[in-house]
């Protein structure tokens, strides 16, 4: 009886369970998650990489690389533009020397798929933004590698402007509305606040809660000047002068203000050459701030695009 009203109570909370999970639907669900014999798989957490993920990350780029080969007298070779990309990987990112190369397929395989299975999660996702980053890596591996992220529910995305760059982000949504604030902003020729955004993702993933605040600040300070040319390099006097005229609600001048003051009264984030303890600031607040920054920024833009208009 008990057996069966949990059955009863996870099927009933399958259709939110589902929307919580970026791009997966009831027919993604096998029969026994569907029917409540076996729980749905919950979204990762930043840091988490596991077997799952690993593996499919994995297969996705096996599928790819196998279709850029040639067979030789004794061997399969890697060829095309998958050999440019590992070529590339083996000299510029894994610092080895070029007559080390080794392009049989095999060999390739073997030591890719070691990388991805054991490696820290960071240095998978290392591995793989180079790789997205090498000149000519193809458009549907970007997106097939973000599609991956999605239905094993990483708490990363991909933003597939130049560079590709993987993103943290807390929920699928959360995920959504980053990346539709640099495609906003890279549209827009913000290159500079695109940039300190990436800058901010790369601190995060590599565990510098501090860097990826202080990053995500300069995004929108890059875009403050860039709407006001006269204002000062503080954030401050910029969002007073957006607000004179008439781009900026008070209130959210306010609140974006006192953020501004966190990073300021967190020693080692704004004021990083000061000998103080390090900065009371943590994984959480890192993507927080990402995600709002890249919001705030986008929609200066836009209110500046707009006349001020609401």
């Amino acid at each position: 009886m008990q057996r069966a009203a949990r059955r009863a109570r996870q099927r009933a909370n399958i259709a939110a369970t589902v929307g919580e999970q970026n791009n997966r639907n009831v027919e993604n669900l096998s029969f026994s998650q569907a029917q409540g014999y076996e729980e749905v798989p919950e979204t990762l957490k930043l840091e988490e990489l596991n077997k799952r993920a690993r593996t499919q990350i994995w297969n996705l780029l096996f599928s790819h690389m196998e279709q850029s080969t040639e067979v030789g007298m004794h061997n399969r070779y890697i060829s095309g533009t998958w050999r440019d990309i590992l070529k590339s990987t083996h000299a510029l990112y894994d610092n080895r020397a070029l007559d080390d190369w080794n392009e049989r397929f095999s060999a390739i395989c073997s030591n890719l798929r070691n990388h991805i299975e054991n490696d820290p999660f960071n240095l998978v996702f290392d591995r793989l933004q180079f790789i997205l980053r090498v000149k000519n890596c193809p458009m549907q591996f970007i997106r097939g590698l973000k599609r991956v992220f999605a239905a094993c529910g990483l708490a990363y995305t991909i933003d597939e402007s130049s560079p590709p760059t993987i993103f943290p982000v807390a929920t699928p949504e959360e995920g959504m509305a980053l990346l539709e604030s640099m495609q906003i902003l890279c549209q827009a020729g913000l290159a500079g606040s695109s940039s300190h955004l990436r800058n901010a993702a790369n601190n995060i993933n590599q565990q510098d809660w501090a860097g990826g605040v202080r990053e995500s600040i300069h995004a929108v300070e890059s875009v403050a000047r860039k709407i006001d040319p006269k204002a000062s390099r503080a954030l401050k006097p910029a969002l007073k002068s957006i607000e004179i005229q008439g781009a900026l609600h008070p209130a959210l001048k306010e609140a974006f203000t006192s953020l501004y003051g966190y990073t300021s009264d967190q020693q080692g984030i704004r004021h990083a050459l000061l000998d103080s303890p390090q900065a009371k600031v943590g994984a959480d607040e890192a993507v927080f701030m990402l995600g709002a920054c890249a919001s705030f920024a986008s929609y200066l833009w836009r209110k500046r695009v707009g006349g001020g208009k609401p």
